[in-house]
């Protein structure tokens, strides 16, 4: 089977990847070059844990997150790439006692011997993460928290999938996918018709423009994230640690990342010194040993949100051939993995998983 995947971010790369090994001749059309858009501008967190536990989001993060020490063995074989798959955890700050009363309840609920969950006092923070504000009474801590490397992954799963046999094609737009009869035809990129058998849409906030291009709807819009990047050499804080108004990741590299905003500005390319001095403010709070550091870069990217917040994954109502996976909002870098496999299976012939079955575009788009 032949098919074009359109769009060359985590998603998109993950997918061809995948449908490679399952026998198809896939293309990947990337306006840019692989991770130019949202996925090169995360911070590779994967926390499977959301607030509703047993929801069909959160069983779907935790297949994924299953798969990621797989994920980055296999693609270190494929491409020698290493990931920088961490597994140290992260401090979740509690700033009352009373939060830190709910969070030890908290704990008995949630799976804690599979995720690693625990509940600190001020004694346990001062040992496991000295740098943090004395402000913060206490901690949930979830080693199950991991993270990755975002850049590398992409580049890792584009690698893979070229030596898998995919034809990737950088700098080439698709600007319209051809509908025929019920049935998608092919895309036109760079003037140029090309028929296939299978289309998959994979251009994260641009989805919805796309879609227009054959008379759809798709409600899916971008919220701009900006983050920044500290130089951390020796470490200040070895955990990344996750408050409600920023996050902080450790990297390998010797990088602290800062993040990061939500921004309702459709496609607005800037950096604002609200955005990045709003960042530094609640990081130096969390953590005063941070107001030291030099910062080393500041970015953007745009997030695909949809309006319930949840991925889109599946066939296209009422177009034979065409196919879907976007609205990953926050959870790209983490729902790759499985939103690759689910894809891949779906396309194939058969048909959609139950696990796909809350994420279907139907719940937006009627044939």
């Amino acid at each position: 089977m032949k098919v074009l995947v359109v769009g060359g971010g985590v998603i998109g790369c993950a997918t061809a990847y995948e449908l490679a090994k399952a026998g198809c001749a896939v293309t990947l059309f990337e306006r840019a070059v692989p991770g130019a858009e949202a996925s090169g501008a995360a911070a590779g967190i994967l926390a499977p844990l959301g607030e509703s536990s047993g929801s069909p989001f959160e069983r779907l993060a935790i297949a994924s997150w299953r798969l990621y020490p797989q994920v980055a063995e296999e693609l270190r074989g494929r491409t020698g790439i290493d990931v920088e798959y961490v597994s140290r955890g992260t401090i979740y700050p509690l700033l009352t006692t009373e939060a830190v009363r709910a969070a030890g309840a908290r704990v008995a609920r949630l799976q804690s011997s599979v995720f690693g969950i625990e509940a600190w006092d001020a004694a346990d923070l001062r040992e496991h993460e000295p740098a943090l504000a004395r402000t913060v009474r206490g901690a949930m801590f979830v080693r199950g928290d991991h993270w990755v490397n975002n850049q590398r992954l992409v580049v890792a799963y584009a690698q893979a999938a070229v030596a898998a046999g995919v034809a990737l094609h950088s700098g080439v737009a698709v600007t319209r996918v051809a509908i025929e009869a019920g049935r998608v035809r092919g895309v036109v990129a760079d003037g140029d018709l090309l028929d296939t058998d299978a289309v998959l849409l994979a251009t994260g906030a641009w989805t919805a423009q796309l879609a227009g291009t054959f008379g759809a709807r798709l409600p899916v819009e971008p919220r701009r994230g900006q983050m920044l990047a500290l130089t951390h050499v020796p470490p200040v804080v070895t955990h990344a640690i996750h408050a409600e108004d920023v996050y902080l990741v450790p990297r390998p590299s010797g990088e602290l990342l800062v993040g990061a905003t939500v921004e309702r500005v459709g496609f607005k390319r800037e950096v604002t010194a609200q955005g990045i001095g709003g960042l530094l403010a609640a990081a130096l709070a969390l953590v005063p040993g941070l107001g030291g550091l030099s910062i080393s870069r500041t970015w953007f990217g745009f997030r695909p949100w949809a309006p319930d917040g949840m991925p889109i994954l599946g066939p296209w109502p009422g177009v034979e051939g065409l196919y879907v996976a976007t609205a990953h909002y926050r959870n790209g870098i983490l729902l790759a993995p499985i939103t690759a496999r689910l894809m891949s299976e779906c396309m194939t012939g058969h048909r959609p998983s139950p696990e796909l079955k809350a994420f279907l575009p139907d719940r937006f788009l009627r044939p």
